[in-house]
């Protein structure tokens, strides 16, 4: 499957933060110089409540030197000015890094998403379905039934196939049982995204290995938001749409 990456679609991605949320430049015009800024607030202003929500690490102790959070909601609009199209904030839960992605190739059902620097999602209907440019990445994956039962909101059991590239360069396969269950509704309301959403909970292992993934799914089938585990060494990844 082939993609192609235009470059003010790569552009309008921004630029990956460190997890020292060091700021650098992409570019000259305003798309790429300002939502690496914005991204970097939203994370500092909402990531933490975000985080924790998705399964991610525990809250920081309050201190009395901490500089007061920017206004999320200023921070979104800034953001979805930044661009026309699509866009979203991805947050690694381990390390909090963020990177801003928005569409830049669709092939039927997925759509693949990408970073200024080259980073690149694919989605599946709003399943991740693969990686480049993360470290060690989900190669491809067989995720048929999960994104059927998934996106319609219905509880299922089924296996998941990951493929991963090896140190030696080879190919590694990963079966996973999983159990998909339906939880309470919750209404997404953050930039564009304004609908009631049913979380629903993946629960995935094999052997040692175990993981669990959050999706919040509206009414039309479209994933919102979710906490979707790519690998042993990436861990998961916070997905927040601001618009579809």
């Amino acid at each position: 499957m082939k993609y192609r990456f235009t470059r003010r679609a790569m552009r309008v991605a921004g630029c990956v933060l460190a997890t020292s949320l060091v700021l650098s430049g992409c570019g000259s015009d305003t798309e790429s110089v300002e939502l690496p800024k914005i991204t970097a607030s939203l994370l500092k202003s909402s990531g933490k409540q975000l985080g924790k929500k998705l399964g991610g690490g525990k809250d920081a102790k309050p201190n009395a030197t901490t500089p007061a959070a920017a206004d999320p909601n200023a921070i979104v609009a800034k953001a979805l000015s930044a661009t026309k199209g699509p866009i979203a904030l991805v947050v690694r839960i381990e390390t909090k890094a963020v990177l801003a992605i928005s569409p830049v190739g669709r092939n039927g059902d997925y759509v693949t998403w990408g970073s200024a620097p080259g980073q690149g999602l694919t989605f599946q209907r709003g399943v991740l379905a693969n990686t480049r440019g993360l470290g060690e990445d989900l190669m491809a994956s067989r995720i048929d039934t999960a994104v059927s039962a998934i996106t319609g909101r219905r509880s299922a059991t089924y296996k998941r196939e990951h493929t991963y590239l090896g140190n030696l360069g080879q190919s590694t396969s990963l079966i996973v049982e999983c159990a998909l269950s339906r939880g309470k509704t919750e209404r997404v309301s953050l930039g564009a995204i304004n609908a009631d959403a049913v979380i629903m909970k993946e629960s995935c292992k094999r052997g040692e290995i175990a993981f669990n993934n959050l999706y919040w799914v509206d009414g039309n089938g479209r994933v919102l938001k979710s906490s979707q585990w790519v690998g042993q060494r990436i861990g998961s990844l916070a997905i927040q749409n601001l618009r579809l």
